[in-house]
């Protein structure tokens, strides 16, 4: 081993022996310390894009705990050495699962940490493992983690100073347990532009890039007036591609010929009235998603608005996001502010909702977490505007209360919904990313 590393772990030595309680096993200090064959609904594997270690041998190096081969190891020697997995991203994180070299001969005690970026580091596990397989064993967390780097710090074996960890894997909910899910998001779509480089088509392909779980559309989703002909002629081959993973909301032009947004309901079918109404829900996960109506029922005790503060009082789901089409709070210079929007804002921040997107203003905004009364708050609601699907975009005008980016450019809004928060990404049509962030956490 290098002398450099031979001197970091005589260090540590010195530094964390107080972290060891009676007989030099770690303490759990009130973390959860369950030693478990698998953790069930967690079990999905996250990939790793670097994994680093604090000391290792030559021929054992970091690389070698995340090779897929059993009979390959990492090997650090001293007090805190500890192995840290890189993610590359922020993800939802439920348990580690180690296979520990000549685990079925002794025991190691440890601890598991979290991190968001690599310095600030939190706790999720300490203890020992059980001592008996040298096979995988799992240790659950207390709760899901939205975390990029997990760090596990050795302190020491049943037959001395050498950490060595022949597989390690950090754990995610499997599907349909609260697991991360990928949303796109965008309104104002399809224009009656046929050649192949219409914008419209190149969002409809950056879609197909990211291939998320569900796209969502903000109304004004075929243009000028959302008749089914238009509909089959422009939306079809280019959003359409996914017609089966969409969730829609109609927008003013669905209803311009005065007609009901016949076209709208004609093209989407069941998915627009999956209940018999305009408006509905769903559930993703840990999320809860409801598709709303800006363009009928929206006063205060409409049908529409009582069956969203019903709908809301029956979810248990942690999180909660809500879309239409026109946006409450906007800095566009075409619309701005929807004030009658606020019914539905009522009922979404009564019930400590997550996410609001919107579109009509063609453009793409985000606002910072506020209150109905546009009053910044930790508690509140952060709405984005998304209305860049393909439309002509359109420039700002006054600048609103807590807008925090603002951006003239064709693209779509990729979410990332975790068990208990969630990240965003404003992908531009030719794949830039030009806004992004998170993970938050749920309200």
């Amino acid at each position: 081993m290098p002398r450099t590393k031979r001197v970091w772990a005589a260090l540590c030595a010195l530094l964390l022996i107080p972290v060891l309680g009676a007989g030099g096993a770690a303490r759990a200090d009130d973390v959860p310390s369950t030693v478990v064959p698998v953790i069930p609904g967690c079990t999905t594997a996250q990939p790793v894009s670097a994994v680093t270690a604090s000391t290792w041998e030559e021929v054992n190096p970091p690389g070698q705990a995340v090779d897929g081969n059993l009979t390959t190891r990492w090997s650090g020697e001293g007090l805190g050495a500890h192995l840290i997995l890189d993610l590359g991203q922020a993800r939802t994180m439920c348990g580690l699962k180690i296979a520990w070299h000549r685990g079925n001969l002794r025991w190691n005690d440890f601890n598991i940490y979290t991190s968001t970026d690599g310095t600030t580091y939190t706790k999720v596990w300490a203890g020992r493992s059980s001592g008996s397989t040298a096979g995988f064993e799992s240790y659950p967390y207390a709760a899901p983690v939205s975390a990029r780097y997990v760090r596990i710090s050795f302190w020491q074996s049943q037959e001395g100073s050498w950490a060595s960890i022949s597989e390690t894997a950090a754990l995610g909910p499997d599907q349909g347990q609260g697991g991360e899910h990928v949303v796109v998001a965008a309104g104002d779509i399809a224009t009656t532009c046929e050649e192949s480089g219409c914008a419209h088509t190149r969002t409809s392909d950056r879609v197909l890039a990211i291939n998320p779980e569900v796209v969502l559309t903000l109304g004004d989703n075929q243009y000028e007036n959302g008749t089914y002909q238009e509909f089959t002629t422009h939306y079809a081959p280019s959003w359409g591609r996914f017609k089966a993973k969409t969730r829609p909301t109609p927008g003013n032009h669905e209803y311009g010929l005065g007609d009901g947004a016949a076209g709208y309901f004609q093209y989407f079918g069941t998915a627009a009235r999956p209940a018999g109404k305009s408006w509905y829900s769903f559930d993703l996960g840990n999320w809860h998603i409801v598709s709303l109506n800006s363009e009928t029922s929206r006063s205060a005790g409409s049908e529409q608005v009582t069956w969203l503060q019903n709908d809301l009082s029956a979810t248990t789901k942690p999180c909660v996001l809500a879309y239409w089409h026109r946006p409450m709070f906007s800095s566009g210079s075409s619309h701005g502010n929807f004030p009658n929007m606020q019914p539905f804002w009522d009922a979404l921040y009564a019930a400590r909702a997550d996410l609001v997107l919107n579109g009509h203003d063609h453009d793409y905004e985000r606002f910072a977490k506020q209150k109905p009364t546009a009053e910044a708050s930790s508690s509140g609601i952060r709405e984005f505007v998304v209305g860049t699907g393909g439309a002509s975009t359109k420039p700002f005008g006054t600048i609103r209360a807590n807008s925090e980016k603002r951006l003239q450019a064709h693209g779509v809004l990729k979410l990332t919904l975790a068990a208990g928060s969630y990240s965003w990404q404003f992908v531009r049509d030719d794949g830039e990313i030009l806004d992004s962030g998170g993970p938050v956490p749920c309200n």
